[in-house]
């Protein structure tokens, strides 16, 4: 039904692209989820365009009187001919957009309807809704009986900067919209931007709270949460939103209303109108329009009293009950203006997890941060992060390790997919692990801020030439007591495997090697070896890489608690445990063999049971709360045998959990799942 393309320019997501590579395009993301047909990866409501008489005081209307911010000033061409526009932006990537069309340009075939529009007045002619595919929403829909355009191709005006990879000099925008119909209420575009990562946005809370820090507005507004319309005939309307796919939110309390869920907390609104109404609602006999949109703000009230000193009294109507701030159409360009407070869910979380690239962290989030690091690292590296608490985990609190590693992926790699045959495992949401990306980027800044590091050891990219044979002679002699002989780790990180090379730079190699690890048993060596020899050791170790790249996210099923217990109806086993706790891997895997009854845990994190992991054994992180899966396990005499890397730390929280919650029959796999598979005993891997 709608008439109009969406003008809306995507200019600013050159910038969101910069973001984006900052802190996402480092990270492999898992394989979507089976998406709704109508905006299969979609993020929600795109925006609203909003037709103005005169787009400079509209500007300044916006941003002086009710506080938004404009990410540029200078108007831009519109994808309606020959008209201009400006938009506001807010973090959840939702737009206000304001268009005008100069009565000095002449009507053209593309801006009638448009010119047609604005002789009623100003006031908003289209909204748009996000798609990840603007074909599969438009087949979609065709399917649902509704009648499309083609699919239509839409330009940026301006070139993106090479490198942010939003502009190969295709089409930005694919927009698919409903050819005009009888329809009984106004229907949305839906666009699609060509190129965009949707997938990667399935992580909303990461990247809504880094658009959130560098995104701000005076108001405090952080998106909008519903778009209302008005319509002639309420059950019509109803009716073709149900039929495009809309989950309906069902309130008995509603009257004459109609709500539908787009995405998250978003809404369409749907207002009837009485017969007596209809004149004054609907000027040359149109069946609907937008009525006006809603938008969240961090503090309800600073806007409120904000809008208080820009504004006449009769301007702002507030309902106390709703807690609603409400501005009429007439004193915002025919579009209302609703506030509401953001959900304290999400306002917690912004602050939980704003990182403040800019500063440093605030009490609220180092405490998160701290939290974060004692849940899921302590246990290996120390309470205070002196390490080598369990397994030889190096410390945390190196100015030479964090110094280095500030700017490149070595220490953000490790913790978002660990390292694979080492006790080291992946902590990464889109691995299978516990943390969202910006939990992780949280956790490094609270390490470097501990470390006090404020500005990086800036590092060379150029490579090291040096002698092999030379630096394999001197590692020998000075690095594989801790190193190991080829590299795998002894009583020091093991410097042979290939993520660590594949992330670790020659100079990060070298630096370490000349000036040390401080406060760890790393000795700087620039004193006892010379130049040659240190690029020798270089260049030896970088010989020693065998390439890696950022995994794929591992597949496999994970047991239902009714699976926990192997082999229900096998006989009990006779096991004999090494101080009464450690059993041996021999032992174990004649119990798997022989089919006896017992439930196996892998205390590890879940992503690295889902790399690797004992067949039949469920994941039981050590992290995780008692309550939320001791439920699940037998307390009837059924052996329960726990494993890890480490090999006991991980396990013996989990084991010494249990036997203080009253399970008699527990034990810790001594060797652990690393000489498990070393021993050649069954291993399953993810696929």
């Amino acid at each position: 039904m709608n008439p109009f393309p969406s003008s809306r320019i995507v200019k600013t997501f050159g910038l969101f692209a910069v973001f984006f590579s900052l802190f996402y395009c480092t990270s492999e993301q898992p394989p979507s989820k089976e998406a709704p047909q109508l905006m299969a990866l979609g993020y929600g409501i795109n925006g609203i365009s909003l037709a103005v008489e005169d787009i400079d005081s509209a500007q300044t209307y916006f941003t002086d009187v009710l506080g938004f911010s404009l990410p540029r000033k200078d108007l831009e061409k519109s994808l309606i001919d020959q008209a201009f526009s400006s938009f506001f932006q807010f973090p959840d990537m939702s737009y206000i957009e304001l268009v005008t069309l100069p009565d000095s340009m002449p009507t053209s075939e593309k801006n009638a309807a448009f010119r047609s529009f604005t002789k009623q007045g100003q006031g908003a002619f289209s909204y748009s809704i996000s798609s990840s595919s603007a074909e599969q929403t438009s087949n979609w829909l065709t399917s649902q009986k509704f009648v499309m355009d083609s699919l239509q191709s839409l330009f940026m005006t301006e070139e993106v900067p090479s490198g942010w990879g939003m502009n190969d000099g295709g089409a930005t925008m694919l927009s698919t919209r409903f050819v005009q119909q009888d329809y009984p209420a106004l229907l949305p575009d839906f666009m699609q931007i060509r190129n965009f990562p949707y997938e990667r946005i399935t992580d909303f809370i990461s990247f809504y709270v880094i658009q959130r820090e560098f995104i701000s507005h005076p108001n405090g507004a952080v998106g909008i949460s519903a778009i209302q319309l008005v319509v002639k005939d309420l059950e019509k309307s109803r009716s073709e939103f149900q039929n495009m796919g809309f989950e309906e939110i069902i309130d008995d309390n509603l009257k004459n209303q109609a709500r539908f869920r787009v995405k998250r907390h978003q809404e369409i609104q749907l207002f009837g109108v009485d017969e007596k109404d209809v004149d004054s609602e609907f000027p040359e006999n149109r069946k609907s329009k937008i009525l006006g949109v809603t938008v969240e703000v961090k503090n309800l009230k600073a806007t409120r009293d904000t809008l208080n000193l820009k504004l006449p009294e009769k301007a702002i109507q507030f309902d106390s009950i709703n807690q609603i701030l409400t501005i009429p159409g007439e004193y915002a360009m025919g579009l209302r203006m609703q506030f509401i407070q953001e959900s304290k869910e999400q306002a917690m979380q912004a602050e939980r997890l704003k990182i403040s690239f800019g500063g440093k962290l605030d009490s609220v989030a180092s405490s998160n941060a701290e939290a974060m690091y004692l849940k899921y690292c302590a246990l290996c590296h120390g309470p205070d992060r002196e390490g080598y608490a369990a397994d030889n985990a190096p410390s945390l609190r190196s100015k030479s390790l964090l110094g280095t590693s500030f700017n490149n992926n070595f220490l953000r790699y490790t913790i978002q997919y660990g390292r694979n045959e080492t006790a080291m495992a992946g902590y990464y949401k889109a691995a299978g692990g516990p943390l969202e990306y910006i939990e992780i980027e949280l956790l490094l800044k609270w390490l470097n801020e501990k470390a006090e590091i404020e500005n990086p050891i800036e590092l060379s990219n150029d490579p090291i030439k040096g002698d092999i044979e030379l630096g394999a002679k001197i590692y020998s002699q000075a690095c594989a007591s801790c190193h190991g002989a080829k590299g795998e780790g002894v009583l020091a990180p093991a410097l042979g495997h290939p993520m660590l090379l594949a992330t670790a730079s020659d100079q990060f190699l070298r630096y370490a090697i000349a000036e040390g690890r401080d406060g760890t048993p790393m000795l700087a060596f620039k004193d006892s070896l010379s130049s040659e020899e240190i690029d020798g050791v270089t260049a030896f170790l970088r010989s020693r890489a065998s390439g890696w790249d950022v995994p794929k996210t591992a597949v496999v099923s994970m047991p239902t608690p009714e699976e926990y217990v192997l082999n229900p109806n096998g006989k009990q086993p006779n096991f004999k445990l090494r101080e009464g706790l450690y059993l041996s891997a021999k032992q174990l895997n004649e119990a798997l063999k022989d089919s006896v009854k017992m439930v196996i845990l892998d205390a590890r994190s879940t992503a690295a049971w889902h790399q690797t992991h004992i067949p039949g054994s469920a994941p039981v992180p050590y992290y995780e709360d008692p309550e939320t899966f001791v439920q699940h396990i037998p307390n009837d005499g059924t052996w329960v045998v726990a494993y890890c890397a480490c090999p006991h730390a991980a396990s013996g929280v989990v084991i010494q959990t249990l036997r203080r919650l009253g399970y008699k029959n527990t034990a810790i796999l001594d060797e652990g799942i690393l000489v498990w598979s070393q021993m050649g005993y069954p291993i399953r891997s993810g696929q």
